[in-house]
């Protein structure tokens, strides 16, 4: 299959991916550009207000797709990449379970395979790692995991696979560290969802001893914190802050969120109150509140995308016929300007989604290259998800922190 039959069938679906938005984005300048910033000040060790930034725009304009563009434009910049859509398997309020989700789909340059276990081989092949490791502000058993990988002698391959989210146990890293250095480990145990901030530490170190600029991460559907009840939103809104305003120096995360979740979900449901009071009424949660106001101050305050101008959806409606008469190797008999004011005539509205401009432009083509000229398609508009809560997402009355989710099977 040729590439513009690719990227012409990757449209059709309406399920974006690297190589369609990699060469197919229009009207989507400015928003590169202020991220590519983002990564600039990284690369380059600055401070800034936020460790990433929040994309909001309503269902079918663009927010996946412009995801994809962005991972695109990493690759180019030699930066790690890894893109999750935040579900019910993989939900913002445990990052225990987010972050085995980030490892396993990180990206390098170049590379189709996806995985952390090559960059931590690279790592570990940089000079000065013992006195450096001394520098890792993180948790013993994370300082634990690090010594023994370093070491690359017994449990190695288990610990490639720890930091790749596949825990080991703590009984299993003091058995690591009596075999390589014949000593006792004396840590006291601890749960997996209070060291994941102190992993991503030691990710952020192992980056650094790269050289790779950073790590890119891209989440998409964030508005599925929508779903949760009041706890499950506020740990949400936590893991969220802890990204924004710094989890690793060479960590960046960009959000993805639908343009109705301050008006469906934070501002109906006072978050931003309502979420504050319940952090601080319980001691294990309180500190999260600095992150959580970070996370709905940022989520308030996200400009949306803006629109296309009729001019650029007649420059990108020009390039989706060029495309598909390349792909499938035809002649439509109508130039930019003819084009664009044949799909005009089928859309019920000019103001719709970009999704359904794409959409009805390319159910014309298919048509008129099957069919000919004279056949007709009718556009419905794509309509917003339902950001009401979910019971199925809700945490019972009272429920225990520790407890899983009702729906989260092992």
């Amino acid at each position: 299959m040729n590439k513009e039959r690719v990227i012409i069938e990757g449209l059709r679906s309406g399920v974006p991916f690297r190589e369609t938005a990699q060469a197919f984005t229009v009207g989507r300048t400015h928003n590169l550009t202020i991220i590519g910033r983002l990564m600039e000040a990284v690369e380059q060790g600055r401070q800034t207000p936020a460790q990433g930034m929040i994309i909001r725009a309503q269902y079918g304009e663009g927010k996946t797709h412009l995801l994809h563009a962005l991972a695109a434009m990493a690759e180019e910049r030699n930066w790690l990449v890894s893109m999750l859509t935040l579900s019910k398997e993989t939900p913002l309020d445990r990052l225990d379970y987010v972050y085995p989700k980030i490892m396993q789909n990180v990206y390098r340059p170049g590379s189709h395979q996806p995985g952390f276990e090559a960059v931590i081989r690279e790592a570990l092949r940089a000079p000065h790692l013992v006195p450096d490791s001394r520098l890792l502000q993180a948790s013993d058993r994370v300082h634990a995991v690090l010594d023994n990988l370093i070491h690359q002698d017994n449990g190695f391959e288990a610990l490639l696979d720890d930091v790749s989210g596949n825990f080991v146990t703590l009984a299993d890293i003091k058995r690591f560290t009596r075999d390589n250095f014949s000593r006792r480990l004396p840590i006291a145990s601890s749960r997996i969802k209070d060291e994941i901030p102190h992993y991503f530490q030691l990710v952020n170190w192992l980056i650094a001893h790269t050289e790779y600029e950073g790590l890119l991460i891209l989440f998409d559907e964030v508005e599925l914190i929508g779903k949760f009840g009041r706890g499950g939103r506020a740990r949400s809104y936590v893991n969220m802050g802890r990204f924004l305003k710094g989890i690793g120096d060479h960590l960046l995360s960009i959000w993805a969120v639908a343009g109705n979740f301050q008006t469906d979900v934070i501002l109906p449901r006072k978050d931003h109150e309502v979420i504050e009071q319940w952090l601080s009424s319980r001691p294990k949660e309180a500190e999260g509140v600095a992150w959580s106001n970070a996370a709905l101050d940022e989520l308030s305050s996200a400009r949306p995308l803006d629109p296309l101008t009729p001019e650029q959806i007649r420059d990108m409606l020009g390039e989706i016929a060029a495309l598909h008469q390349i792909a499938y190797e035809w002649d439509c008999g109508l130039d930019g300007a003819a084009f664009y004011q044949l799909v005009r005539e089928h859309m019920d509205v000019l103001d719709a989604r970009l999704r359904t401009w794409i959409r009805m432009a390319i159910s014309l083509l298919d048509m008129r290259w099957q069919f000919g000229d004279g056949a007709s398609v009718k556009a419905h508009d794509i309509e917003e998800v339902d950001l009401s809560e979910d019971r199925s997402y809700e945490e019972a009355p009272d429920a225990d922190e520790d407890s899983e989710h009702p729906w989260r099977s092992h």
